[in-house]
Parts: C-alpha cells; structure tokens; sequence
C-alpha cells in the first residue's frame, strides 16, 4: 500500500466515525501533503425546494475535505472558520467535488482553501476553511 493509499485509508476510518458524514456520502478520494479531493453524491435527499444542492451540503463536504488535509498534516484538528462564496447552483450531475489545497500550517492554525466543482470540472463554489491544531499527537 503507498503512502497516499495509507492516508485515503487513516481518513476514510475517522469519517466512518461520523453519522453525519455517512448519511452525506461523503468520501476521500486522494489526500497526500499539500491536496485532497472528495466527492458526494448529488442527490434529490441533499436538494432545496428548487432541486439544486443546499448549500449546507456543500459547505458540509467542503469542511470535510479540507478537515481531512487539515488532519493530515496538522494532527488532530477543530474548524475554528469556514467559507464558501456560491457561484453556481449544483445541478444536473451525478457528484460534487471538493479539491482542497493547503495554504499554510502553522503551529497552531491550518488552513485551506477550497474548490467545489460538478462532473464536467465546472467551478461551483470556492472558498476557506481554518483549523486549530489541538497538539494531542
């Protein structure tokens, strides 16, 4: 098993933690140092009354995503911020994808930024999410 495979893994086992995260469908499809990637499915469960993503649910998964990074190279982590800037509905695919991108660990604050796009790769959402590094490892 490589080391990305090791990390997919070690997350996948901390999500499973998480009835929220499951009943989202939410899954860590790439995570090393610097990025990760995860996905949900679109779903008529996750829509507002006008049959797009509630943006909840996308906040939810781009919080996860950039969550795993985050405790991946940060250790043990609490969101202490997070933003989303919706730029288009989330229609008319079959997942949503979060790319998260590390912008800076520090001692006691990682942060992330995040992209949120549909299956064709078009962008719907972007955005920030700080952590606090709780220093239990």
């Amino acid at each position: 098993m490589n080391t990305e495979n090791e990390a997919i893994k070690k997350a996948g086992e901390i999500l499973d933690k998480s009835d929220f995260i499951k009943y989202l469908e939410i899954e860590i499809l790439e995570l090393d140092d610097n990025h990760a990637k995860g996905r949900m499915p679109f779903a008529k469960r996750y829509c507002n009354p006008f049959g797009t993503m509630h943006g909840g649910c996308l906040n939810s998964l781009a919080d996860t995503v950039a969550g795993s990074l985050a405790n991946h190279v940060g250790g043990d982590v609490n969101t202490i911020e997070g933003g989303l800037s919706f730029l288009e509905a989330a229609r008319n695919t079959e997942y949503v994808y979060c790319i998260a991108t590390l912008k800076r660990c520090g001692a006691h604050i990682v942060s992330v930024d995040v992209d949120i796009t549909d299956d064709a790769g078009k962008l719907l959402d972007c955005g920030n999410f700080n952590f606090f590094r709780m220093q239990t490892r």
